[in-house]
């Protein structure tokens, strides 16, 4: 039976097939790899393919458990004649046994629903007396210091308990336990899990979601992290995501064991006293408030941050605590290709279904997740206070501890030994790739067992204390060598008055007390005030453990120097997401381009040839008269156009690109978007065209925005860039013109549709750089794997980025848009192979200036006359 879609409205042919391809794909337990470009409601198709089957089977298996207890039923009354009543009444219980657990199941499923509509309800009243509540809370802490010496020592070692490391067994056993109670374990329901790149293209989803049919009755939660999720100030102020999450930990013991110290050194007795403040939000009746206005009410991140704000509730419990009832869990890439991060938030796909959208990127997150890095500041850091904390503590650790932070600091020391710069070198960084194998003999670690050592680490909770202990050293260090300092000036101000008394002729203070405070405060500037050795330490730990696997695909990058880093590399995802693909009733991954197709299938199957993938590609909605591609080989000089790294720094071609902006700006109405290899390169053309007054001739025509470094600058420069093109000043200025980076951060996930993005240019091939060792590893990796492997790599790590570009403009059906790409390589067959379908439609390569320009103006002369 065809699956009937539920849409907003009348879809597209191309859209109709997309829900049914990923209707059959997740109904057959396949996994599929689907490309529908940008511009095409991918995520509404998405939306109601999926919770329409999500519905559908909801609805089958409801009638599937009543149609199988009518027969039980039917059986049981039906009496028949037989000379084995033994076997006849064995036959009889197992019927009946069934005949239970499936009335059970039934009335689980129906009770659930019972309890959402109760609980829609409750949540109507809850929303009601919310609004006469006033949620503004004013939180004062007070500090008391004491002048008494002795007693301040006293209340230091008190106080530096909580920094020592324990035995592993004497641990609370629920050390790192959360002591919201979560509600028993239910039967779990069906989940479908969809996952986009950010938090904002998920909550893209949310708005989706909510057009839909079933926006009254499905049950949405998306998930985060505690880095976003928390709205504690004195947490969220530690910005590192792990010490976030021990700080969150720790608030919500609320009692842990402390020790007495006496001034011996001695035990003197154990208590029970609150080792932090614990959290105002962290607080049984208003989670379970939060977590069911989440059920009800279709929230994305932001919605239920500001809901668990006016209820004093902690988003990040409130979501936990709603998993087991959600039936659509919004989740981030990140928190889906780390098993880390799947265990953290216990995500649950077994059974489950997961789609995966904007998956271009997956590959690369995937290795981004198990790379590891770990800078020379982070190895210098933990060493500093590791060594530091060891010689403070050594007589109040266990000789137990005291030998594993001394294997730890050892290897730490041997890990920063490589990497360290070398005075007598220079500070040039130097690259080394290893296998694992010559990496732990190279830094002399191969005869230790590395897993333990990590585990005690984790187990102890060391990361968390010694970043306390760095907060809590350097910052004391640092108000005494002040105090000194202070101190020495007031000593140098009385000998300078007696030196005046004495000498009227001196008329400054003596060399050696300038010498003194000079290197006073200067030994106070130098002391260690790098404070991140808590995070230098999770980074180290994450790193020791990807060597403890020892994978034959894992590889560590070693760069030399100042500036340094280790780094993992894995060359085979698919071994890590391979758990993912087992676990789930079905994987979709999902995007705008996902050629090469290849890639995916690899990453899906595993090279497992029985896996097999159902492949879809959409056509794009617009029009092929819509769309011009033009692929420019000559300038107007006739300069051949090749942006490779060595030619595209020539003034004749910097000349060209001028000129070519020139008259496209001049003839291209409303908005264009121009996008370059590099900030570095778009930095070298501007102030090229500025100081040959191209820049001031464009400005005539079009109004000239630059891409910011800064994220925080993206929305402003964003919105004067379409107020120009909206609201254009005098009848010359005719739209605006903005100067974007590929890969940067207006060439994914940004909308310039209509007259935002009348034509997307793309000057020069992004390749990343292939002197790169990493690059250089993978593409030899690949090679060996199927020869010419690594070249096809490379290839498509380009038009990947060029493909994400292009998908910027051309955002619905009556949209149209001109693709302008400005290199004589973009007319190679297997670069135009790359190029998404819809601009290879009306693609003209190995054009010439003029023709180019004569074309690009016929095509806006036609879409003009046809308004």
């Amino acid at each position: 039976m065809e699956p009937i879609f539920s849409f907003p409205f009348q879809p597209y042919d191309i859209q109709n097939k997309f829900m049914k391809e990923l209707y059959y794909t997740i109904e057959n337990r396949k996994v599929g790899v689907f490309e529908s470009p940008t511009g095409t409601g991918k995520s509404l198709s998405i939306c109601c393919g999926a919770l329409q089957w999500f519905k559908d089977t909801k609805q089958r298996i409801v009638e599937e458990l009543a149609k199988e207890l009518n027969d039980l039923k039917l059986e049981l009354s039906t009496t028949t004649d037989t000379d084995d009543w033994l076997q006849e009444e064995y036959e009889k219980l197992k019927k009946n046994q069934l005949l239970v657990e499936l009335q059970l199941k039934l009335d689980k499923i129906k009770k659930r629903e019972a309890e959402f509509i109760e609980l829609k309800k409750r949540v109507d009243k809850q929303k009601s007396g919310l609004k006469k509540i006033d949620h503004h809370f004013k939180r004062v802490e007070k500090r008391h210091e004491t002048d008494d010496t002795k007693e301040h020592e006293e209340k230091e070692n008190i106080e530096d308990q909580d920094l020592i490391v324990n035995e592993c067994q004497d641990n609370d056993a629920d050390s790192d336990s959360e002591e919201i109670c979560f509600e028993n374990e239910k039967e779990s329901n069906i989940k479908i899990y969809i996952s986009s790149r950010t938090h904002s293209q998920l909550s893209q989803f949310v708005g989706e979601i909510k057009r839909t049919v079933f926006n009254d009755n499905t049950r949405v939660v998306t998930l985060a992290s505690r880095q976003h999720f928390c709205i504690n100030s004195d947490v969220t102020k530690l910005k590192h995501v792990n010490l976030i999450n021990e700080r969150c930990l720790d608030m919500q013991k609320s009692k842990t064991k402390s020790t007495s110290v006496g001034e011996d050194g001695k035990v003197l007795k154990k208590t029970k006293t609150n080792s932090c403040a614990a959290c105002p939000y962290y607080n049984q009746n208003n989670i379970t408030m939060l977590k069911e206005q989440i059920l009800v009410d279709i929230m994305d991140m932001e919605d239920i941050v500001k809901r668990g704000k006016q209820l004093k509730a902690c988003p990040y419990y409130a979501t936990r605590m709603a998993l087991d009832d959600a039936e659509i869990i919004l989740v981030s890439h990140a928190g889906i290709v780390s098993s880390g991060a799947r265990s953290g938030v216990s995500l649950k796909l077994q059974d489950n279904v997961l789609i995966l959208d904007e998956a271009h990127g997956l590959t690369a997150a995937l290795e981004n997740a198990h790379c590891a890095p770990v800078t020379v500041k982070q190895l210098a850091s933990v060493k500093t206070f590791l060594e530091f904390y060891i010689n403070k503590y050594r007589v109040r650790l266990s000789s137990k501890n005291l030998l594993q932070l001394n294997q730890v600091n050892f290897v730490v020391g041997k890990l920063l030994g490589l990497v360290k710069p070398k005075a007598t070198k220079d500070k040039k960084v130097e690259s080394t790739i290893f296998t694992l194998e010559d990496f732990v003999i190279k830094t002399e670690i191969d005869h230790l067992h590395l897993r333990p050592l990590v585990e005690f680490c984790r187990n102890t909770r060391l990361a968390p204390k010694l970043h306390g202990f760095s907060m809590r050293y350097s910052q004391q260090a640092l108000e005494e060598e002040n105090k000194k300092v202070e101190i020495n000036k007031k000593a140098s101000f009385k000998e300078f008055l007696s030196n005046m008394s004495k000498k009227k002729d001196q008329k400054e203070p003596s060399v050696d007390t300038q010498k003194t405070d000079s290197k006073l405060t200067s030994q106070a500037h130098n002391l260690p005030t790098e404070t991140s050795a808590g995070s230098g330490l999770y980074a180290i730990l994450d790193f020791l453990e990807m060597l403890c696997d020892r994978s034959e695909n894992g590889r560590v990058l070693a760069q030399l120097g100042e500036g340094g880093q280790l780094k993992y590399l894995l060359l085979n995802p698919a071994e890590h997401f391979a758990q993912v693909v087992n676990q789930c009733r079905s994987v979709i991954v999902a995007g705008g381009t996902m050629e090469p197709v290849g890639e995916f299938q690899a990453l899906l199957t595993n090279n497992n040839a029985v896996v097999e993938v159902n492949v879809v590609k959409c056509e794009h909605v617009v029009p092929p008269d819509n769309v011009l591609g033009v692929c420019l080989s000559k300038g107007p000089s006739n300069v051949t156009l090749n942006f490779s790294y060595e030619n595209r720094c020539s003034k004749d071609l910097l000349n060209e690109v001028g000129r070519i902006l020139r008259n496209v700006c001049s003839i291209v109405p409303d908005g264009i978007v121009c996008f370059l290899p590099s900030y570095s390169y778009e930095q070298m053309l501007f102030d090229h065209l500025k100081s040959s007054n191209v820049i001031e001739s464009i400005g005539k025509k079009k109004k000239i925005f630059r891409e910011p470094k800064s994220a925080t600058e993206v929305d402003q420069v964003l919105q004067k860039y379409a107020a120009a093109i909206k609201n254009k000043e005098g009848s010359d200025i005719t739209g605006a013109l903005l100067l974007s980076v590929v890969g940067g951060k207006l060439s994914e996930g940004l909308n310039f549709s209509d007259e935002l993005g009348r034509c997307v240019m793309v000057i020069g091939m992004p390749y990343p750089n292939v002197k790169s060792p990493e690059l250089q590893e993978k593409m030899n990796y690949l090679n060996k794997l199927t020869p010419g492997a690594g070249s096809v790599y490379y290839e498509n790590l380009c038009m990947k980025a060029v493909n994400q570009c292009i998908g910027r403009a051309v955002r619905h059906a009556n949209d149209y848009a001109c693709v302008l790409l400005v290199d004589e390589r973009y007319s190679r067959p297997q670069t135009v192979a790359a190029l998404p379908s819809f601009v290879q439609k009306s693609l003209i390569t190995n054009c010439g200036f003029g023709p180019t320009i004569g074309n690009i103006a016929k095509f806006f002369t036609r879409h003009k006359n046809c308004k």
